[in-house]
Protein backbone atom coordinates (compact mmCIF):
# COMPACT_ATOMS: atom_id res chain seq x y z
CA UNK A 1 0.00 0.00 0.00
CA UNK A 2 1.68 3.91 -1.07
CA UNK A 3 1.29 6.56 1.31
CA UNK A 4 -1.84 7.97 -0.62
CA UNK A 5 -3.12 5.33 -0.67
CA UNK A 6 -3.23 4.32 3.26
CA UNK A 7 -4.34 8.13 3.40
CA UNK A 8 -7.53 7.98 1.73
CA UNK A 9 -8.45 4.67 3.29
CA UNK A 10 -8.26 6.49 6.43
CA UNK A 11 -9.62 9.18 5.71
CA UNK A 12 -12.89 7.34 4.28
CA UNK A 13 -12.64 3.99 6.91
CA UNK A 14 -10.94 5.34 10.23
CA UNK A 15 -14.32 6.56 12.01
CA UNK A 16 -16.34 3.71 11.18
CA UNK A 17 -13.97 1.36 12.08
CA UNK A 18 -13.40 2.98 15.59
CA UNK A 19 -17.32 3.22 16.02
CA UNK A 20 -16.76 7.13 16.82
CA UNK A 21 -20.30 8.67 16.84
CA UNK A 22 -20.80 10.52 13.72
CA UNK A 23 -22.87 13.99 15.63
CA UNK A 24 -19.83 14.71 17.10
CA UNK A 25 -19.26 18.36 15.67
CA UNK A 26 -17.13 21.59 17.22
CA UNK A 27 -19.23 24.67 18.65
CA UNK A 28 -20.07 26.27 14.79
CA UNK A 29 -21.04 22.40 13.51
CA UNK A 30 -18.30 21.46 11.95
CA UNK A 31 -17.86 18.00 12.01
CA UNK A 32 -15.14 15.89 13.90
CA UNK A 33 -12.96 14.32 11.80
CA UNK A 34 -9.93 12.25 10.98
CA UNK A 35 -6.66 14.08 10.91
CA UNK A 36 -4.25 12.13 8.57
CA UNK A 37 -0.56 11.85 8.65
CA UNK A 38 0.96 14.39 6.19
CA UNK A 39 4.78 14.80 7.37
CA UNK A 40 5.53 11.08 5.95
CA UNK A 41 9.34 10.07 5.40
CA UNK A 42 9.82 6.88 4.71
CA UNK A 43 12.77 5.11 6.13
CA UNK A 44 13.65 7.22 8.89
CA UNK A 45 12.07 8.52 12.40
CA UNK A 46 8.60 7.54 13.35
CA UNK A 47 6.92 9.83 15.83
CA UNK A 48 3.34 8.50 17.55
CA UNK A 49 1.52 11.13 19.88
CA UNK A 50 -1.69 10.19 21.45
CA UNK A 51 -3.92 11.76 19.42
CA UNK A 52 -4.20 15.30 17.23
CA UNK A 53 -4.79 18.48 18.70
CA UNK A 54 -7.53 20.63 17.33
CA UNK A 55 -7.01 24.58 16.16
CA UNK A 56 -8.36 26.18 19.09
CA UNK A 57 -9.72 30.24 19.34
CA UNK A 58 -10.13 33.13 21.12
CA UNK A 59 -14.57 33.14 21.36
CA UNK A 60 -16.30 35.71 23.36
CA UNK A 61 -13.35 36.13 26.00
CA UNK A 62 -12.86 32.50 26.85
CA UNK A 63 -9.35 31.19 25.05
CA UNK A 64 -8.07 27.80 23.82
CA UNK A 65 -11.65 27.04 22.90
CA UNK A 66 -11.14 23.80 20.28
CA UNK A 67 -13.53 25.01 16.93
CA UNK A 68 -11.89 22.75 13.92
CA UNK A 69 -9.63 19.82 13.37
CA UNK A 70 -5.73 20.55 13.14
CA UNK A 71 -4.27 20.21 9.57
CA UNK A 72 -1.85 17.13 10.48
CA UNK A 73 -0.38 15.52 13.69
CA UNK A 74 1.68 17.96 15.57
CA UNK A 75 0.98 20.30 12.90
CA UNK A 76 2.80 23.76 13.55
CA UNK A 77 0.90 25.60 10.78
CA UNK A 78 0.29 29.61 11.92
CA UNK A 79 -2.98 30.57 11.99
CA UNK A 80 -4.90 33.58 14.18
CA UNK A 81 -6.77 32.48 16.43
CA UNK A 82 -8.90 35.54 17.01
CA UNK A 83 -6.35 36.92 19.48
CA UNK A 84 -2.94 36.48 18.08
CA UNK A 85 -1.08 34.46 15.02
CA UNK A 86 -0.34 31.07 16.99
CA UNK A 87 0.33 27.50 16.05
CA UNK A 88 -0.41 24.16 17.87
CA UNK A 89 1.23 23.96 21.03
CA UNK A 90 1.55 20.12 20.50
CA UNK A 91 3.52 20.73 17.02
CA UNK A 92 5.89 23.47 18.28
CA UNK A 93 6.06 21.45 21.83
CA UNK A 94 7.58 18.73 19.56
CA UNK A 95 9.78 20.54 17.25
CA UNK A 96 11.51 22.41 20.33
CA UNK A 97 11.44 19.83 22.88
CA UNK A 98 11.88 16.59 21.26
CA UNK A 99 13.52 16.83 17.65
CA UNK A 100 15.53 18.98 18.57
CA UNK A 101 16.81 17.54 21.59
CA UNK A 102 17.15 14.24 19.25
CA UNK A 103 18.81 16.30 16.00
CA UNK A 104 16.25 15.29 14.23
CA UNK A 105 14.87 17.46 11.49
CA UNK A 106 10.79 17.34 10.69
CA UNK A 107 11.73 16.44 6.85
CA UNK A 108 13.29 13.30 8.67
CA UNK A 109 10.06 12.05 10.45
CA UNK A 110 7.40 9.76 9.67
CA UNK A 111 4.44 12.28 12.37
CA UNK A 112 1.32 10.76 13.33
CA UNK A 113 -0.85 9.69 16.27
CA UNK A 114 -2.67 6.35 17.16
CA UNK A 115 -6.29 7.71 17.75
CA UNK A 116 -7.02 9.93 14.68
CA UNK A 117 -9.74 12.46 16.01
CA UNK A 118 -9.58 14.84 18.76
CA UNK A 119 -11.48 13.84 21.86
CA UNK A 120 -13.31 16.54 24.29
CA UNK A 121 -12.17 16.58 27.80
CA UNK A 122 -13.56 18.41 30.88
CA UNK A 123 -12.33 21.71 30.32
CA UNK A 124 -13.64 21.43 26.67
CA UNK A 125 -17.44 20.73 27.75
CA UNK A 126 -17.06 23.34 30.58
CA UNK A 127 -15.85 25.73 27.97
CA UNK A 128 -18.83 24.90 25.14
CA UNK A 129 -21.58 24.91 27.88
CA UNK A 130 -20.46 28.54 28.83
CA UNK A 131 -20.72 29.15 25.12
CA UNK A 132 -24.59 27.81 24.63
CA UNK A 133 -23.52 24.57 23.24
CA UNK A 134 -23.58 20.76 25.06
CA UNK A 135 -20.98 18.47 24.09
CA UNK A 136 -20.05 14.89 25.65
CA UNK A 137 -16.83 14.34 27.45
CA UNK A 138 -15.09 11.66 25.42
CA UNK A 139 -11.30 11.75 26.39
CA UNK A 140 -11.36 9.03 29.15
CA UNK A 141 -12.38 6.84 26.56
CA UNK A 142 -9.31 7.09 24.82
CA UNK A 143 -8.35 3.16 25.21
CA UNK A 144 -11.07 2.02 23.63
CA UNK A 145 -10.18 4.37 20.51
CA UNK A 146 -6.65 3.29 20.76
CA UNK A 147 -7.04 0.04 20.67
CA UNK A 148 -9.55 -0.09 18.09
CA UNK A 149 -6.71 1.97 16.10
CA UNK A 150 -3.80 -0.65 16.56
CA UNK A 151 -4.72 -2.02 13.10
CA UNK A 152 -3.82 1.52 11.22
CA UNK A 153 -0.87 2.43 13.03
CA UNK A 154 0.71 -0.95 12.24
CA UNK A 155 -0.26 -0.26 8.52
CA UNK A 156 1.36 2.91 8.80
CA UNK A 157 4.55 1.38 10.44
CA UNK A 158 4.66 -1.58 7.71
CA UNK A 159 4.46 1.85 5.01
CA UNK A 160 7.24 3.89 6.53
CA UNK A 161 9.31 0.88 7.47
CA UNK A 162 11.39 3.38 10.03
CA UNK A 163 14.73 3.02 11.81
CA UNK A 164 13.29 3.97 15.17
CA UNK A 165 9.64 4.62 16.75
CA UNK A 166 9.75 6.79 19.26
CA UNK A 167 6.19 6.73 21.62
CA UNK A 168 5.31 10.13 23.44
CA UNK A 169 3.45 9.03 26.62
CA UNK A 170 2.13 5.97 28.94
CA UNK A 171 -1.14 5.83 26.95
CA UNK A 172 0.42 5.10 23.41
CA UNK A 173 3.15 3.45 25.08
CA UNK A 174 0.66 0.74 26.86
CA UNK A 175 -1.14 -0.01 23.63
CA UNK A 176 1.63 -0.55 21.07
CA UNK A 177 3.92 -2.38 23.76
CA UNK A 178 1.02 -4.67 25.17
CA UNK A 179 1.25 -3.70 28.49
CA UNK A 180 0.38 -2.10 31.81
CA UNK A 181 0.35 2.24 31.90
CA UNK A 182 2.66 1.67 35.50
CA UNK A 183 4.79 -0.62 33.19
CA UNK A 184 5.00 1.77 30.12
CA UNK A 185 6.66 4.53 32.69
CA UNK A 186 9.14 2.36 33.64
CA UNK A 187 10.36 1.57 29.24
CA UNK A 188 10.45 5.94 29.48
CA UNK A 189 14.48 5.47 29.80
CA UNK A 190 15.31 6.89 26.29
CA UNK A 191 16.39 3.18 25.43
CA UNK A 192 15.27 1.07 22.39
CA UNK A 193 12.72 -1.43 23.22
CA UNK A 194 12.81 -3.89 20.78
CA UNK A 195 9.41 -5.96 19.67
CA UNK A 196 7.85 -7.71 16.79
CA UNK A 197 5.24 -5.72 14.59
CA UNK A 198 4.50 -6.73 11.33
CA UNK A 199 7.28 -8.53 9.97
CA UNK A 200 10.08 -7.74 11.79
CA UNK A 201 11.19 -6.47 15.22
CA UNK A 202 10.90 -2.09 15.72
CA UNK A 203 12.63 -0.21 18.11
CA UNK A 204 10.75 1.75 20.03
CA UNK A 205 12.01 4.52 22.16
CA UNK A 206 9.73 5.56 24.36
CA UNK A 207 9.63 9.36 26.02
CA UNK A 208 7.24 11.62 28.02
CA UNK A 209 5.18 14.01 25.33
CA UNK A 210 6.77 17.22 25.57
CA UNK A 211 3.96 18.87 26.97
CA UNK A 212 4.96 16.90 30.35
CA UNK A 213 8.86 17.67 30.17
CA UNK A 214 7.67 21.50 30.16
CA UNK A 215 6.06 20.87 33.04
CA UNK A 216 8.14 22.80 35.76
CA UNK A 217 5.60 22.13 39.15
CA UNK A 218 8.52 21.18 41.65
CA UNK A 219 6.54 17.93 42.05
CA UNK A 220 7.13 16.91 38.18
CA UNK A 221 10.81 14.74 37.80
CA UNK A 222 10.71 14.52 33.92
CA UNK A 223 12.04 17.68 33.00
CA UNK A 224 15.09 17.12 35.08
CA UNK A 225 14.87 13.39 33.74
CA UNK A 226 14.49 13.94 30.16
CA UNK A 227 17.23 16.91 30.06
CA UNK A 228 19.91 14.47 32.37
CA UNK A 229 19.04 10.92 31.19
CA UNK A 230 16.34 10.13 28.61
CA UNK A 231 17.23 13.25 26.39
CA UNK A 232 20.93 12.02 26.03
CA UNK A 233 20.09 8.29 25.92
CA UNK A 234 17.21 8.68 22.75
CA UNK A 235 19.76 11.03 20.91
CA UNK A 236 22.77 8.26 21.11
CA UNK A 237 20.75 5.58 20.16
CA UNK A 238 19.23 7.23 16.72
CA UNK A 239 22.53 7.97 15.91
CA UNK A 240 23.37 4.57 16.36
CA UNK A 241 20.18 3.53 15.08
CA UNK A 242 20.74 5.51 12.11
CA UNK A 243 24.09 4.38 11.15
CA UNK A 244 23.15 0.89 10.61
CA UNK A 245 22.44 -0.25 7.12
CA UNK A 246 18.65 -0.30 6.31
CA UNK A 247 16.81 -3.59 5.57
Amino acid sequence: MTIQQYQKKCSREYLKSIKFPKENSYLYGNPVGTVLPIETAIGKIMVIGPQPAAKVYFVDDIPDVPLYDATAPFSIEPYHDGSRVRSSYTGQELSEIILETLEIPREKCWLTSLVKVFLFDDDHVKKYHRLGKEIKENRSRYMEYANKSLPWIRQEIEIANPKAIILLGPEVISSLLLCSEKEALEFMTGKVVEKKIIWKNSNFICLPPPGVILDRSARNPWPRKFAIQLGPAAAAEIKRLEAQPSI
